[in-house]
């Protein structure tokens, strides 16, 4: 089989390898369909921390049953299958609490545990889920990041009636608009990017607001009459968002700080945090609980993820499919590798 190995930065070649076979309670899956995130870029252009070269990236994967090992029963070879890709140990204080996502020891497919850049994977059947047969294998890698939004919204509790801001207009925030308009909720979307705006209107959103998160404040105070904001999610990163978030809430409002950021908020006073009762609400990965429910609101159409594949690639150009991602990241959702085996 051909597997794409980053030996170092930018450092993306093709190799030949044995095919995997399946051991007890594991199953060999055909990839078909990789999609590239920016946690993805951030391990190819070296930004990402922690990882260890050589690695085989790929998290957002899906593909057909290929083989089973002994003692696997729930299912069987030609079925389509999405992976979870938080491969836990199952014995730490937060697994057996339920809380996998959490375990000390996790490791992602694609970071600490060889991802999907590879025409055949092997993995515990545990972290597979079937998919309906009719679901498009390239637009369904889009649950797994549905799944990351919908953790992130059940942790912040957004509810019917409330007004929602969602800073960023990326894949994740796209896909945080619709979730809350799903649920009832009022959607303002902040981008400075027009087609994503749009994108953001046809995926529901109330009102949309053209401008960067420290500049769209008084606008998004405007929306909600003077109040400020039930929630506030954050799928665009950096240091400056919180700030702007804090000051878009209402009194005891709440903030998602989903987006992944490495950068040090200086100058934070928590003053604010305690003059307005604001909760800030971290949010990681996803459970296995979220991926049933997020490949049935993709699969029913609730979810419309046609449109957010920007590009396509075969594996035997992956460093081109980065490259190109690098090069023009603001134009971007996703960019999907098709193993082609």
């Amino acid at each position: 089989m051909r597997t794409a190995v980053l030996h170092a930065p930018r450092k993306l070649d093709l190799v030949d390898r044995s095919k995997p076979v399946a051991g007890s309670g594991e199953v060999v899956v055909r990839t078909a369909a990789t999609a590239v995130c920016h946690t993805d870029l951030s391990i190819y252009v070296g930004e990402h921390p922690g990882v260890k070269y050589p690695v085989v990236m790929g998290h957002e994967s899906t593909g057909v049953i290929d083989s089973l090992g002994e003692g696997v029963s729930e299912v069987k070879p030609g079925q389509h299958v999405i992976i979870n890709p938080i491969i836990a140990c199952g014995r730490c204080d937060s697994c057996l609490r339920g809380a996998g996502n959490l375990c000390r020891v996790a490791g992602l497919f694609g970071r600490e545990v060889e991802g999907s850049l590879s025409q055949y994977v092997k993995l515990p059947s545990q972290y597979i889920h079937v998919l309906p047969p009719r679901l498009p294998l390239e637009q369904a890698t889009i649950i797994e990041t549905l799944a990351t939004v919908r953790h992130a919204q059940h942790r912040v509790g957004v509810s019917t009636g409330e007004s929602v801001v969602v800073l960023g207009q990326g894949t994740a925030g796209l896909l945080h608009a619709r979730l809350a308009v799903l649920t009832g909720a009022t959607v303002i979307a902040v981008s400075r990017t027009r087609w994503k705006l749009e994108m953001a209107e046809r995926m529901g959103a109330h009102h949309v607001v053209e401008r960067a998160v420290d500049k769209a404040v008084e606008e998004v105070r405007r929306l909600t009459g003077g109040k400020g904001a039930d929630v506030v999610i954050d799928a665009a990163g950096g240091a400056e968002t919180l700030r702007a978030a804090i000051d878009m809430l209402r009194p005891g409002g709440r903030f998602s700080a989903f987006a992944v950021s490495h950068e040090t908020v200086r100058g934070f006073s928590t003053f604010p945090l305690y003059f307005g009762e604001i909760s800030i609400i971290g949010s990681r990965a996803l459970t296995p609980q979220d991926m049933n429910p997020s490949i049935q609101l993709i699969a029913s159409g609730a979810v419309d993820v046609s449109g957010f594949i920007t590009a396509k690639y075969p594996l035997t150009d992956s460093a081109a499919a980065f490259e190109e991602y690098e090069r023009n990241p603001s134009r971007i959702l996703r960019i999907v590798i098709d193993s082609g085996s």
